[in-house]
């Protein structure tokens, strides 16, 4: 097969990619037409279907794509409002902080893409963007050279300016919260350790972490949370066996 990729992919990835969505087409159907149709490898055209439907969920993402394919989607996600707008924008740069850290990659193109739809949020609402700006210039700065983030340090204010935002956040159900605390009864549901201190009511100091995450679609049910401690709960979103677990091709 020849990898030539056409500006005509990016319609027909996103409409295959509606398809599947809508449940009028299965991932194998919307597959083996566009590998028949544009003559590229599966994981090539399951890239640039998939890659909506990324966006729309906040799921990882971990092919390749040019950056006028997440332009091309991010515009048809814009038409769906700021939500889910920000929604895609997380997502994305998820992916790009991914490719800093997991391939060595820059991708300044990409960089650029999500610099022009983050302008684009915050000219129409104030949500808190702030965390998805922050984590860009974070991967700018680890670029530089030491030496320039040395100076930057020693002019940075002591002092961070306070910013008044408004979050998008899942209204989570406290009855599910308490029923999992008190299944676990003080002990990390992952590592089986107690927990590492006491609140000031004396009760042990647990968090409640979703196995499948929200934004993934999971479910607000006791079925799908477990009562961990921090540091398991961190792991369980940033630690290398848990992320790499995550990293198939299937959204």
């Amino acid at each position: 097969m020849t990898s030539v990729v056409t500006p005509e992919l990016f319609q027909a990835g996103f409409q295959a990619g509606r398809e599947v969505l809508a449940g009028r087409s299965t991932a194998a159907e919307v597959r083996h037409r566009l590998m028949s149709e544009f003559r590229l490898p599966s994981r090539t055209v399951d890239g640039y279907w998939q890659c909506h439907l990324a966006l729309l969920s906040g799921t990882r993402f971990r092919h390749t794509l040019q950056a006028d394919g997440w332009r091309f989607n991010l515009t048809k996600i814009e038409e769906l409002g700021p939500v889910a707008l920000m929604t895609a924008l997380e997502t994305f740069m998820e992916h790009i902080v991914y490719l800093k850290t997991k391939t060595k990659g820059n991708e300044p193109g990409l960089h650029r893409v999500h610099k022009e739809y983050f302008a684009k949020l915050r000219d129409v609402v104030q949500f808190d963007v702030h965390a998805v700006e922050l984590s860009n210039q974070i991967v700018a700065a680890m670029t530089e050279p030491a030496e320039v983030r040395r100076e930057r340090l020693r002019n940075a204010p002591s002092r961070p300016e306070q910013l008044l935002v408004m979050a998008r956040v899942f209204k989570r159900s406290p009855y599910v919260i308490a029923e999992v605390l008190l299944r676990a009864n003080g002990i990390c549901e992952s590592c089986g350790a107690p927990a590492p201190f006491v609140r000031k009511d004396g009760s042990p100091y647990l968090e409640v972490h979703h196995v499948t995450r929200l934004a993934d679609g999971g479910v607000d049910e006791v079925s799908n949370a477990i009562a961990v401690c921090p540091n398991c709960h961190r792991e369980r979103h940033f630690g290398v066996d848990y992320v790499e677990k995550d990293d198939t091709s299937a959204v």
